[in-house]
């Protein structure tokens, strides 16, 4: 393939050369003119292509402090959820617990109720037996 050192350095020597010739005041030819045309082209590319590394590198450089200034923006914004997420859970276990202390409630409630049905059957059950026992005990007794 082509290799830019081999070339660069002919040009150089070319460029010396006919500039040597106009330094002395000599007239040049075409061709020796092309020869300062191309090593004045070869030197506005070479400032060109530093100019653009530099521009690039600018950019780029921009462009991560545009990107860590934008991840630090989005850690906020996800700490932020997460500490509102937090408060929402917190909320809930709250409301999980107030939930759990009228079940509890509610048992005990439902407890007494049931020991005061169970207590009303055992007298309900009692009475009738002993208003059973008169009735039988008045009809075998009485005339």
């Amino acid at each position: 393939m082509f290799d830019d050192k081999f070339f660069e350095q002919w040009l150089d020597n070319q460029a010396q050369r006919v500039m040597n010739l106009v330094g002395d005041g000599k007239a040049i030819s075409p061709e020796e003119m092309m020869v300062l045309v191309l090593k004045a082209q070869t030197n506005h590319f070479a400032h060109l292509d530093i100019e653009l590394r530099e521009e690039i590198q600018g950019l780029r450089e921009d462009m991560d402090k545009r990107f860590d200034l934008m991840r630090e923006e989005m850690d906020k914004r996800f700490d932020l959820m997460r500490e509102e997420m937090s408060k929402r859970f917190e909320q809930v276990d709250r409301r999980f617990e107030q939930v759990d202390k009228r079940f509890e409630q509610a048992e005990k409630r439902f407890e007494a109720l049931t020991i005061r049905i169970d207590r009303f059957m055992i007298w309900s059950f009692a009475t009738t037996l002993s208003v059973g026992g008169i009735v039988i005990a008045a009809i075998k007794f009485l005339p």
